[in-house]
């Protein structure tokens, strides 16, 4: 969200010649994405509010920026991420919903076995079901490759959203538990390229303790705290076997 915020004012000020000193644009778009303003008025009370060298150094008065500002734009951004709200692996695979927690538990051990090119292409096929946009078969690993599942919209609870997904099997993470090292790349990358409303994260492993806390925190310098969805090896275990792969 911060990010979109931050497009439209830097455009609004480029445009009309201003130079973005101090980071302007990025560090007013940080205010409201804060501030989260629901009308023009509360919208305009933060506008106002930013102090800035850039007013000054742009000789630009302070209250006609504010009659210029791309206001609708802003609030009918801030009002798309408000509607998008957390979910959950399950609200998008509902089929895991007929194998229950205790059966998932013991069926862990079973990740060991199962390659990630299979838990991908599951997904997949899953996918395919529930009409979500480009899904197609990957022959091979790519070296362009970020995301396992590329950008793709899908409607969940009634919204239509974006999505791309990283999936980690048990064979590709050395370590006992899922780390921030081991799946930063990907999912900065992933983020960087597309913006998805949200990345899936699918783990064969049980991640870190502090893995949780630093994805939220990701997901927060970002502006979408709910942006990465955490797969967990229980529930991937009842996802596929739901699909019969277990």
């Amino acid at each position: 969200m911060e990010v979109a915020i931050l497009n439209r004012i830097l455009n609004f000020v480029l445009a009309r010649g201003w130079t973005d000193y101090d980071n302007f644009s990025s560090k007013l778009a940080f205010r409201i994405a804060r501030a989260r303003p629901r009308s023009t008025s509360e919208l305009m009370d933060t506008v106002k509010a930013f102090q800035s060298p850039f007013f000054k150094l742009n000789n630009v008065d302070r209250e006609k920026f504010a009659e210029n500002f791309p206001t609708q734009e802003i609030l009918d951004t801030l009002g798309k991420y408000a509607e998008i709200g957390p979910i959950t692996f399950l609200d998008i695979f509902t089929e895991a919903n007929n194998i229950s927690i205790d059966e998932g538990k013991k069926l862990v051990s079973e990740l060991e076995d199962i390659s990630e090119r299979v838990i991908q292409d599951t997904i997949r096929d899953s996918l395919r079901e529930k009409n979500a946009t480009n899904p197609y078969e990957r022959k091979h690993e790519s070296a362009l490759e970020t995301a396992d599942h590329e950008h793709f919209s899908l409607e969940v609870k009634g919204i239509l959203r974006t999505f791309a997904g990283v999936v980690k099997g048990y064979k590709s993470v050395s370590g006992k538990t899922v780390t921030w090292k081991d799946v930063a790349y990907q999912i900065i990358k992933t983020y960087d390229r597309t913006n998805p409303d949200h990345i899936l994260l699918v783990l064969a492993k049980n991640p870190v303790d502090s893995l949780v806390s630093e994805l939220v925190q990701y997901g927060k310098s970002v502006g979408n705290p709910d942006l990465v969805v955490i797969c967990d090896p229980v529930n991937l275990v009842r996802f596929l076997k739901a699909r019969d792969v277990i």
